[in-house]
């Protein structure tokens, strides 16, 4: 990565940009001024921003009101269509789409519109639905001498105790209809009356209900409500048809918005220069590698540019980009779910990649599962051609995949012991791999393959194997973090406070195998030397105690650790196994077609369950291998991402090269 300054003339700013968004290398920055330097005036213009976040939201929404009225329909293999840069760079289109997006967004106004009148409509006649056989006209409550009010009494409550409530008032209770907890009623009495008639209901829970702005009778009105909501349906209809007709213009609307996004970008980065009359200036950062392609684009212009390696004291202002080969890309996934690395780090997806997939292959460990997801992962990749995390995901299957493949044919795993179980239907010992290798191991015991996990000390030999890798795994590590810091200066640390407990580690295995125990001394002489070099005064002492029992605990706890890829391993294979057993018990005494029914159901429902349950695990517990074991005794994180002006398509895969 090198930081870049840029000078150019006002007048080809625009082209410039458009040229660095094309090149996609170039991270522009805010100028940082130094202290004292005198700064140009700046020429003040108004932000388009604001206008063209807005019109991106115009889209955006439009879009989303399309996909709901007319979905669309792709398979989840689907790639995106391909497009040209020429199409994208084309602004000329934004008015139109703009046009098409604002007819979509106010007919779905207009059906949110209609949407709430159904509602009203439909809340008229539900009011109506206990007074429907009434035939008095509700826009008409009074008379010359009497008035009429509508209402509910509780059920629970006479209509005899209600009318004995307005004896002595010249008034009458008349029952519409009722239901399980109201009688709806309404009561005529003479002009002048009404607080009287209200008062001497109370007792009996009356509630008024009042009925203004209602013309008609009950059947009226509800007849009117329900022919407004046909024309309402109608009307609702012919819009949702108007918006789904847009569906030709989807294309169209996705394309508006990756252009859009691409004059966004431009603008963005204007912000980020400084501009006088006639001139402007830029800072930011280029990848090495792209330098001279810059050096091209740059010189048909009027400017003057220069690049400087970063400052070694300041690591933390320079972005990251990891660069990697085809096999190590995938792993990126992994790097970026934890944090991207420190300029004075290194990449460690290099590192990640043979373990990564090693212990993922050692816990799933089954031939057909890693068959199936390498199938998938190629599948995956060569129909849908996913990009960026996805496109990491998909190869990371896939080596994942292979991995798991050959560890499941080192222990003659394929969905489970499967093809014994068959073999047994038919009373024959059927193994998918032979025996092809017989090593002998110190203890007395002897490794077979392919390994059968269930038998004798097998699981022991996975267990020892698993920590030996483990140990190889963390040596790694210390090895790297011990380069990092001989690259710092940093040597005295890392031979005698890193390197020391490997050579303990050593030691203990002489002494054991030996009963020398030289290289012991040698291994604590290096962590005390180490120490006393490191620390000050009394420090010099904590330091030793701390080191040996911080070393000893930590290293105890990585190692065994790693005891999981022998776990996960055996539990994945017992798991299959149990569920083959099961699925074989109709045909125990040889094959039947209600047997062969039974075990196809259970095969099917428990390795389903089997392969995405451990998918998970092994990612999860091999992800915990890398970032706790691993990144812990070297990697330095806290890298920030690179983010350079370029095109970044959402909708489309941009196949043409400018």
């Amino acid at each position: 990565m090198k930081k870049l300054k840029l000078i150019a003339v006002s007048s080809q700013r625009e082209e410039i940009l458009k040229d660095l968004l094309l090149l996609g290398c170039v991270q522009i920055d805010e100028p940082k001024e130094k202290a004292g330097e005198a700064v140009d005036p700046m020429v003040q213009k108004s932000s388009p921003l604001i206008s063209l976040r807005s019109q991106k939201s115009t889209l955006t929404n439009a879009l989303a009101r399309l996909n709901k009225y007319a979905p669309d329909k792709k398979g989840l293999l689907t790639p995106l269509p391909e497009a040209g840069i020429d199409a994208v760079m084309d602004e000329s289109a934004i008015a139109g789409d703009l046009k098409t997006a604002q007819y979509i967004l106010d007919s779905d106004v207009k059906i949110r519109s209609i949407q709430a009148q159904e509602n009203r409509e439909k809340a008229t006649i539900a009011s109506m639905k206990p007074w429907i056989e009434m035939e008095q006209d509700l826009g008409q409550s009074t008379t010359k001498t009497c008035e009429l009010i509508y209402g509910t009494i509780p059920v629970s409550e006479s209509i005899e105790s209600v009318r004995a409530l307005l004896a002595d008032l010249d008034a009458e209770v008349t029952v519409i209809s009722e239901d399980k907890q109201f009688r709806f009623v309404n009561v005529v009495y003479y002009r002048g009356l009404a607080e009287d008639v209200i008062a001497a209901l109370r007792p009996a829970s009356f509630s008024p209900i009042a009925m203004t702005g209602l013309k008609g009778t009950p059947k009226q009105i509800t007849k009117a409500a329900e022919d407004a909501l046909v024309e309402l349906a109608k009307s609702k209809e012919e819009l949702s048809a108007a918006i789904a007709a847009q569906a030709e213009n989807r294309p169209n609307l996705q394309m508006g918005l990756e252009t859009l996004q691409t004059v966004i970008d431009r603008e963005e980065a204007k912000e980020k220069s400084l501009e006088t009359k006639s001139t402007f200036r830029m800072e930011g950062w280029i990848t090495a590698p792209e330098e001279e392609k810059l050096s091209e684009v740059l010189g048909k212009y009027t400017c003057a540019w220069e690049t400087e390696d970063p400052d070694p004291e300041k690591p933390e202002e320079v972005p990251i980009k990891l660069r990697n080969n085809r096999l190590t890309r995938p792993y990126n996934v992994v790097t970026e779910m934890y944090s991207l690395p420190a300029y004075n780090g290194l990449d460690p997806n290099p590192f990640i990649m043979p373990f990564f997939a090693l212990f993922f292959g050692i816990m799933f460990a089954d031939m057909a599962y890693g068959l199936l997801m390498f199938i998938a992962g190629m599948v995956w990749s060569k129909k849908a051609r996913p990009k960026g995390t996805m496109g990491y995901m998909a190869g990371l299957l896939i080596e994942c995949g292979i991995s798991t493949f050959i560890m499941g044919f080192l222990i003659n795993g394929f969905f489970g012991d499967l093809v014994t179980v068959v073999g047994s239907w038919f009373g024959k010992d059927i193994q998918l791999v032979p025996n092809f290798a017989s090593i002998p191991l110190p203890g007395g015991m002897t490794l077979t393959l392919p390994l059968n996990l269930l038998e004798g000390n097998n699981p022991l030999i996975v267990l020892i194997g698993s920590i030996c890798l483990g140990g190889i795994h963390l040596f790694v590590g210390v090895c790297i973090g011990c380069y990092l810091k001989i690259r710092d200066g940093q040597w005295i640390d890392a031979i005698f406070n890193d390197f020391s407990w490997w050579v303990i580690i050593a030691g203990i295995g002489v002494y054991a195998l030996a009963k020398s125990p030289i290289v012991l001394i040698i291994g604590f002489a290096m962590m005390v030397l180490g120490s006393l070099l490191t620390n000050k005064g009394f420090g010099k002492i904590t330091g030793i105690v701390s080191g040996l029992y911080n070393g000893a605990t930590g290293y105890l706890g990585d190692f065994l650790s790693y005891s999981r890829l022998m776990a996960l391993m055996l539990a994945g294979s017992v798991i299959a196994s149990v569920f083959n057993q099961l699925g074989s018990l109709g045909n125990a005494n040889g094959p039947t077609i209600p047997g062969t029914i039974l075990f196809i159901a259970v095969f099917l429902i428990g390795h389903v369950l089997n392969f995405l349950l451990n998918i998970i695990g092994c990612f999860v517990h091999t992800l915990r291998l890398q970032y706790l074991e691993f990144f812990g005794k070297w990697y330095r994180d806290g890298g920030k991402a690179f983010r350079p002006l370029s095109i970044k398509p959402k909708y489309f895969d941009i196949t043409e090269e400018r």
